[in-house]
């Protein structure tokens, strides 16, 4: 598991994580087109189906492949006045701008192709051209086309697409990057790395039409891919690659990757929550039961997308792992108290503001708070007031539907936490 790979993938993850969606009014032409507000066009209704589906090969750790989300928008847009208007009509695929090293020798038809990107109506599709971003370098792989409207004239434009999605290092934590407090036991945040892979559309650009989206309908069919989820686990894994993880593990007991691997529990880290989306039974078809958002009117918000994120976390499954997660903390720990002995040798003015800072030593308590943790993780309430921030913290709590908890391995759990 090559960790400095997916830490540096998490770090400059903003491009690829940015956003896909959804149709917006763009004036101006060449490769500098700027998103601007129409007051003759209305977006009366937005419809986005969301299908994702496993990529075509394994999904590992190389990130040489993605799960892939099927994008299905169809958008009612009406113009408002008794005049023909033609408009440059906007699809980007990216909100921050993803540089280009050599835009001049894009290929329009394999950019088409590899994003499976169409636009139109039931009779008729769109040329579309691909620039690379917008002239403020907000939005990236951007798809424009013109559209002509009668008077009063309603046109059903539908969009298809095919988006990869970000796969790499997540968090469970509810704090946004950048702002992470330091919880009352810091070793806990050990538990709030995973592998994510996240799908986002994003609704912003729906601002740009004139008045307000009078229905907004979003529907995702979870059924079938969560199940392939569950069966896959975290990453598909080699027989090489499980040994070279074994022998890891103990050649290095105290290294951190050691806590990754296939067998990582899922959550779900949906935005809007998973309890807002209602569901859509099909007894007919079991496998296409979806669950919808339905917004009367909508009101696109900056900063605010429909977000799909799997992470597979760091929470020990069995015995063994968990006593793997107690040696990774005890390395942790003994290595702070190292850091801070060679400060006071080899920079004595920083290690004197530094002293008064508490250092925890591993301990019968450090193993306690541990398993306290992941017995709530498993829905088993322990009322441990040392551990409350960090569950206040977790998108995985409250628990709302506890896990099946092997009784060795309970009995285990219960045994460090003193019952």
């Amino acid at each position: 598991m090559n960790v400095k790979f997916w830490l540096i993938l998490f770090l400059g993850a903003g491009a690829v994580l940015s956003s896909f969606g959804n149709a917006g009014v763009f004036r101006g032409g060449g490769r500098t087109p700027v998103l601007e507000k129409s007051s003759q066009v209305q977006m009366v209704e937005e419809e986005v189906v969301m299908i994702p589906r496993r990529g075509n090969y394994p999904v590992d750790t190389s990130v040489r492949n993605q799960d892939l989300m099927d994008f299905r928008c169809r958008f009612l847009l009406r113009n408002l006045t008794d005049e023909e208007v033609t408009l440059q009509v906007g699809f980007p695929l990216s909100t921050d701008a993803v540089w280009i090293a050599a835009p001049e020798d894009l290929n329009q038809s394999e950019l088409i192709h590899r994003f499976a990107f169409t636009a139109g109506t039931r009779k008729q599709v769109y040329p579309v051209r691909f620039v690379p971003h917008d002239r403020e370098r907000k939005f990236s792989n951007l798809f424009l086309w013109e559209m002509t409207f009668a008077p009063r004239e309603e046109i059903e434009l539908l969009v298809n697409y095919t988006m990869g999605g970000y796969l790499g290092l997540g968090s469970t934590r509810r704090q946004k990057p950048g702002r992470l407090l330091s919880y009352r036991c810091p070793y806990l945040a050990v538990l709030t790395t995973g592998i994510c892979q996240s799908q986002i559309y994003v609704t912003e650009t729906g601002s740009s039409w004139a008045g307000e989206i009078e229905k907004a309908v979003f529907r995702y069919y979870p059924r079938d891919f969560e199940e392939y989820l569950t069966r896959r686990g975290a990453y598909e894994e080699s027989d090489a690659g499980r040994e070279k993880r074994r022998r890891a593990r103990q050649d290095t007991p105290g290294k951190s990757s050691n806590l990754f691997s296939p067998a990582m529990p899922m959550i779900r880290i949906w935005s809007p929550e998973p309890e807002q989306w209602q569901p859509v039974p099909n007894e007919k078809r079991p496998w296409a039961e979806a669950r919808e958002l339905v917004y009367q009117p909508f009101r696109p918000q900056p900063g605010e997308p429909i977000v799909i994120t799997y992470a597979f976390v760091c929470i020990p499954t069995d015995g063994e792992q968990f006593e793997t997660l107690c040696q990774v903390v005890r390395a942790g720990l003994e290595q702070k108290i190292k850091r801070r002995e060679r400060l006071k040798q080899q920079q004595p003015e920083l290690y004197e503001k530094q002293k008064d800072r508490p250092l925890e030593p591993y301990s019968a308590a450090v193993r306690k708070n541990l398993a306290d943790a992941v017995l709530e993780f498993y829905g088993i309430p322990r009322h441990n007031p040392e551990i409350a921030d960090f569950l206040a913290d977790q998108h995985w709590y409250p628990v709302r539907e506890p896990r099946e908890l092997d009784t060795d391995y309970r009995q285990l759990l219960l045994d460090a936490a003193g019952k």
